[in-house]
């Protein structure tokens, strides 16, 4: 028998809407072994999910029906394993935990899903996230900070506020899926020649994105700088994510913000945070996430 299997405790499973990631953990919360699928819940046949994971898990892991699994992410979504409902901002991790949904796998242990987040603005407009919670709480435990704001990049970029160790107020921004969808079914993106990185371009895009309070026209200069060369046809993407992330990073209101995700996108932030005077900090969203989790399933095995 191997050393994951010897020692393995419980599983970690982050599962999203295009992809899938478990962990294996030991006692003292210690990795000891992952695995990345593409298995998104879009990609998982009839809602099967307890099928869907015990087909990962069988023949990864021996022990496998003997541990308890802490899922988090969409798999709590309306399109997931269980539809679990969302705590409400301000909330700290006992609270978080008051809606967490338990219930028994197929094959004998107990599952329990994380539940999301939702914020309701002064507009009264809501805002939601399924994931990102854990990876904000464990950033707190990492940094050992109570009060702290961070941004989490990605398709839907999040901006979230803790306040005395809880998550008060958060704000998703469409960045990464704008960027995606304007750079490949616009005008501005098509025809396009092969791209280079252009720093340059990208720092222009970043002022001239927290400049504008008209993004919509803006955007249109994707186009106008190439006809008057002010930037090359081959930066012009480069132009855009700057113009994108300058924009979104108006929002922010203090001078130290926390960088949660990829590496790759995250050092693009960095540039833009730098470029604005704003004090950027990088933690590994990984390494959030587990901290994150293995602090609630402490507080869940406590109560």
């Amino acid at each position: 028998m191997s050393n994951i299997n010897k020692t393995a405790n419980h599983l970690i499973v982050d599962w999203g809407t295009t992809n899938f990631r478990a962990f294996v953990m030991d006692a003292k919360s210690k990795m000891l072994d992952k695995k990345e699928l593409p298995m998104g819940l879009l990609q998982v046949d009839d809602g099967d999910f307890a099928k869907a994971l015990k087909s990962v898990l069988n023949g990864w892991i021996e022990n496998f029906e003997s541990l308890p699994i802490y899922m988090a992410g969409m798999v709590g979504s309306q399109l997931g394993w269980v539809n679990v409902e969302y705590a409400s901002t301000s909330i700290d991790e006992a609270g978080l935990l008051k809606k967490a949904h338990r219930f028994d796998l197929p094959w004998g242990p107990q599952a329990v899903i994380i539940p999301g987040v939702s914020h309701q603005s002064e507009t009264g407009a809501y805002d939601v996230m399924r994931g990102e919670e854990v990876q904000l709480f464990g950033l707190a435990k990492i940094v050992k900070q109570s009060s702290l704001d961070a941004i989490l990049p990605g398709t839907h970029s999040k901006h979230a506020n803790f306040v005395n160790g809880k998550m008060t107020r958060f704000a998703s921004f469409m960045t990464g899926e704008l960027f995606s969808v304007i750079s490949k079914y616009t005008i501005l993106g098509k025809g396009l020649p092969e791209q280079v990185d252009s720093q340059v371009a990208f720092i222009r895009g970043v002022k001239e994105g927290q400049l504008t309070n008209s993004l919509t026209s803006t955007l249109f200069a994707a186009r106008t700088h190439r006809l008057f060369n002010n930037i090359e046809e081959n930066e012009v993407l480069d132009y855009l994510s700057g113009l994108l992330i300058g924009n979104e990073l108006k929002s922010l209101k203090n001078n130290h913000v926390f960088l949660v995700g990829g590496q790759s996108l995250c050092e693009r932030y960095k540039i833009a945070c730098t470029e604005l005077s704003i004090f950027s900090t990088y933690i590994s969203g990984d390494e959030c996430f587990l901290a994150g989790m293995a602090d609630l399933i402490t507080v869940l095995n406590e109560g």
